[in-house]
């Protein structure tokens, strides 16, 4: 492995506290990087590899627009709640540490792809790759609900290598592209060889910030105001503003920035965003595009005007995502004559960031319950995580805003999202680990008032998330076998009536703060003793050999997770008490 990859991946597994052989960790490298360059999901990357026969292919990840999934209820679920035609990119991918590009290799690695898009497949397949076949047939049984009618294919094969430029290995990714587009599944085949400069590229951007710069034709700055480091109503041209804002290096649409706006694009069906499509469409009315349009609001931590260059670094759109959608789904069709007018706004007060998103979406009719971090109860937890880490032990991150702690060198183990916050509350203390396993967007969504009630004691969220914290860094370490990874959500709730009992007070008690500190003080333990009482749990609760996808989501199993703990709990008490 070329030294300068090697030490991207040794940063990568640092920050993750991913362990294992080289390969395995070059593997979780590449389908992260790649991962990261379609969505802004937060995915742990040790859920990116998978162990058992490899048939040549190291990941397949499946994107909805700019969502990961990971199921077949997940793609559900999304295609049921869009309201208009989705994108489907499946990325297949492929990691090789050698400094050399071998053409036997890519062709196991087109033989791979061949196989797993065929009707009966003849490879033996990891649990990881019949999981995925399955959800490429369901994807194709949906595909009234694709743009286009059809998924996109995105083939990556990553070495340490240079730049190929010999002929067979460049005819050997022709004849990967030519398979894939004769199979006529879908409405375009990519393939992209990733060298070493790609790959460090690749994963620069992954997590990094988003920077760009933006000719300007006029520039009128705000008075001072209180937070506002600096305040612009800036006009540029459209082209401009989809070149250099909207498109990332791959000529896709830039979607981690929109994270900090409350609500996804919609389409371009109807009502405003038609009108949209339709001015742009004709020539006469495009030129009219900036004044009939209410243009963009844009928050950036660093604003900077040289001459009539706007520069600016990690920034979000908060205000104008139908806008943006728009212009980018029509890019084919804007001229050099339309115009569009932003507001730029230089903060990184958080208070004052929630107070922009709310003033400027309520000019469109957005709804209280999609601005979740700037919730009261959502700001507390955040409070309570800055207070409750005295130790480094203990020390955990609530990420209430994207990226929020960046540029802070913590590991990406300790950092906890909205969405993760409310998985494991979900899971441990809401008994609703079969909805934060295979349908979490639910917890967020029409659970959130249940997941967020003010009343809510909020030691749960930090127990929670102390638990899970814990848990993943002994399955990934192999302290716990790996392979009760797959019922991470459900050893959770186990946990709790493990250490509990039965009768646990309710999440808005106070009594509630005394169980938190015995889950607490039973997941520290890392002496052998304790982690083995945590092992003997989890081959008691169930069986891994016999868990399938179906079984996750069935309440029953709930139930049987929740009796197995409380009878393991039982057994341990009498054991302790023979011993004293």
């Amino acid at each position: 492995m070329h030294r300068v990859v090697r030490s991207h991946v040794d940063d990568f597994s640092k920050r993750f506290q991913i362990e294992g052989d080289i390969s395995k960790r070059f593997e979780a490298f590449l389908n992260y990087s790649v991962l990261r360059s379609y969505s802004a999901d937060a995915v742990n990357p040790s859920e990116l590899v998978y162990e058992g026969d490899d048939p040549g292919i190291d990941g397949v990840l499946f994107f909805i627009d700019d969502v990961y999934v990971s199921s077949v209820d997940e793609i559900d679920e999304l295609l049921k709640n869009r309201r208009r035609d989705c994108d489907v990119t499946i990325a297949f991918l492929q990691a090789k540490i050698s400094e050399n590009w071998d053409k036997k290799e890519i062709n196991v690695f087109q033989s791979a792809i061949q196989d797993f898009l065929s009707e009966s497949s003849s490879y033996p397949h990891s649990d990881y790759i019949r999981d995925r076949r399955e959800m490429f047939d369901h994807i194709l049984k949906n595909v009234g609900k694709l743009r286009g009618g059809k998924p996109q294919a995105h083939c990556y094969f990553a070495t340490t290598a240079r730049e190929p430029s010999e002929r067979e290995i460049l005819g050997a990714f022709k004849a990967l592209q030519t398979e894939i587009d004769n199979t006529g599944l879908f409405t375009e085949a990519v393939i992209k060889p990733l060298d070493r400069n790609k790959l460090v590229d690749l994963w620069g951007q992954a997590d990094g910030p988003v920077e760009a710069s933006l000719p300007a034709f006029a520039i009128a700055a705000f008075p001072k105001a209180p937070g506002v480091e600096e305040g612009y109503v800036v006009t540029v041209k459209a082209q401009d503003f989809i070149n250099r804002r909207l498109s990332d290096n791959n000529n896709k649409l830039r979607q981690r920035i929109f994270e900090e706006n409350v609500r996804d694009f919609i389409g371009s069906d109807g009502g405003v965003n038609k009108e949209m499509a339709e001015t742009i469409s004709d020539d006469t009315k495009q030129k009219r595009f900036g004044i009939l349009n209410n243009g963009v609001t844009i928050i950036s931590p660093d604003v900077r005007i040289q001459g009539n260059e706007l520069y600016l670094r990690d920034f979000q759109i908060v205000n104008g995502c139908q806008t943006s959608n728009v212009l980018f789904e029509n890019r084919h069709l804007v001229t050099n004559d339309a115009t569009l007018m932003l507001k730029v706004i230089e903060t990184d007060e958080a208070s004052l960031v929630d107070e922009i998103v709310r003033s400027t979406n309520r000019q469109t009719k957005v709804q209280d319950d999609q601005f979740l971090a700037t919730l009261d109860c959502v700001k507390g937890i955040e409070k309570f995580f800055n207070a409750r880490g005295v130790d480094e032990n203990h020390r955990l991150y609530f990420e209430r805003r994207q990226n929020q702690f960046l540029e802070h060198d913590i590991p990406a183990i300790r950092v906890f999202t909205i969405s993760e916050i409310a998985r494991c509350v979900g899971a441990m203390f809401l008994d609703k680990p079969d909805i934060a396993s295979r349908y979490p967007n639910r917890l967020t969504g029409e659970l959130r008032d249940t997941v967020f009630k003010r009343e809510n004691i909020e030691d749960i969220y930090y127990t929670a998330a102390y638990a899970s914290y814990r848990l993943q860094l002994y399955l990934s370490n192999g302290r716990i076998d790996p392979k009760y990874s797959k019922l991470r959500w459900h050893i959770l709730m186990a946990i709790k009536y493990f250490v509990a009992g039965e009768k646990t007070p309710q999440t808005n008690s106070q009594k509630v703060r005394k169980i938190c500190e015995e889950i607490d003080q039973f997941m520290s333990n890392s002496e052998e003793e304790g982690l083995e009482r945590l092992r003997t749990l989890c081959t008691k609760i169930s069986s891994v050999q016999d868990i399938t996808r179906d079984k996750l989501k069935v309440q029953g199993f709930v139930q049987e997770i929740k009796q197995n703990a409380l009878t393991a709990r039982k057994a341990s008490l009498k054991a302790a008490q023979s011993v004293s």
